[in-house]
């Protein structure tokens, strides 16, 4: 089944488990939140993407859909006025099609990103656009070798990247692929249900070249799994969910810490099957950092990042105040704090990508609704 955009139906799933347990107390809110861009759908694109940044500050992102062709865009948001710019229009195949995860920007500004349909076979593409806002297809799927290419791109210093896609390959339940920037690609792993299904999120990859990443479904409880690729394809299953205490597969970006722990989300189960946010170590002990009630936030969609402190922070689809969702904080002793709970128009609501971290410890990061528009936001936050 395809998912459209990061998964926001699970608004329209938990909105009613959520109405009795947001009686309790609501959580406290930073009050640095400020809206920086309002998307306007035909304009310059509706449910935007994560950001990634550039050396002089700029930020990039995609919108899944609108913009002028209604096919999603490419935009640039500038690092001193916040004026956003459409640098490309997606249109109907062969062109990319549907971008359900943000950019990757290299030394000297070319970005790099995936879509979820589009390319020739209409079934996905890794496209480039270099300065000159001129972009190349350099791989169509074909479904064999993958289709709908819902994570965002890995890179290793050798500039190369990795990516899995959420279905095709040989058992249609997706693949784990790599890429060079001249658009020539292998598939490093087919999945088949007992190993891992339905790979969404963006991997994580270690010095040693190991790739880390979750599935959506499959596994041991067809609830999903972690699991580590090594660089010669063979796939160690780190954890089956259950859909219990340790929550159901996870659709969100893998992050890795310096040693070795893989951190992510579960949109459900944990002790109020509101979800989870998650450590994995090496070994494959998981632990559950937090589990979500309500109040506190329901149903993170996106993956997680660390500041310069070792604080995680990530949000939520639903909960919080208004059952829009939240920004929240947990910091190295495993404590929970929301930042901010989404309020609709013209704050924004229903966030479903992975935020950014600024040196300085600002949080950057999209909504994929509401607005003044209600067709998405970008914000910045000082914790």
């Amino acid at each position: 089944m395809r998912k459209q955009k990061h998964t926001l139906m699970l608004a329209a799933w938990f909105a009613i488990m959520l109405t009795a347990a947001l009686a309790a107390s609501p959580a406290l809110h930073a009050q640095t939140y400020q809206v920086i861009h309002n998307f306007s759908d035909s304009v310059d694109g509706q449910y935007p993407n994560g950001l990634t940044r550039d050396a002089a500050g700029n930020f990039y992102g995609t919108a899944w859909a609108g913009g002028p062709t209604g096919r999603g865009t490419v935009f640039k948001l500038d690092a001193t006025t916040h004026m956003l710019s459409v640098l490309h229009a997606f249109r109907d195949a062969p062109d990319a099609s549907r971008p359900l995860s943000g950019v990757i920007v290299d030394s000297a500004g070319n970005l790099y990103g995936t879509t979820e349909s589009g390319g020739i076979n209409n079934a996905g593409a890794v496209y480039k656009i270099d300065t000159a806002r001129v972009e190349t297809i350099l791989h169509s799927f074909n479904g064999v070798d993958g289709g709908q290419v819902t994570a965002g791109l890995a890179r290793d210093p050798a500039g190369n990247f990795y990516a899995p896609t959420y279905s095709g390959g040989l058992y249609g339940e997706g693949v784990v692929f790599w890429i060079n920037t001249l658009g020539t690609e292998k598939t490093l792993y087919q999945f088949v249900g007992p190993d891992g299904s339905r790979p969404y999120g963006r991997v994580a990859r270690d010095s040693s070249g190991n790739l880390y990443g979750t599935t959506a479904s499959g596994g041991a409880y067809g609830e999903g799994n972690a699991f580590k690729l090594s660089p010669n394809g063979t796939l160690t299953v780190l954890h089956n969910f259950t859909g219990g205490a340790d929550g159901t597969g996870s659709s969100a970006d893998s992050l890795l810490d310096a040693a070795g722990n893989l951190y992510s989300t579960s949109a459900g189960g944990g002790d109020f099957g509101f979800g989870t946010v998650f450590k994995i170590d090496s070994t494959g002990n998981l632990t559950v950092l937090h589990s979500f009630s309500g109040p506190d936030g329901a149903n993170p969609a996106a993956g997680l990042v660390f500041d310069a402190a070792g604080n995680l922070y990530g949000n939520t689809v639903n909960g919080g105040d208004f059952n829009l969702g939240v920004v929240f904080k947990i910091d190295p002793l495993g404590n929970e704090t929301v930042l901010h709970s989404f309020a609709g128009n013209p704050d924004g609501q229903r966030p479903t990508a992975t935020m950014l971290v600024a040196r300085d410890g600002t949080i950057f990061g999209s909504t994929g609704q509401g607005g003044t528009h209600d067709a998405g936001t970008l914000f910045r936050l000082k914790p």
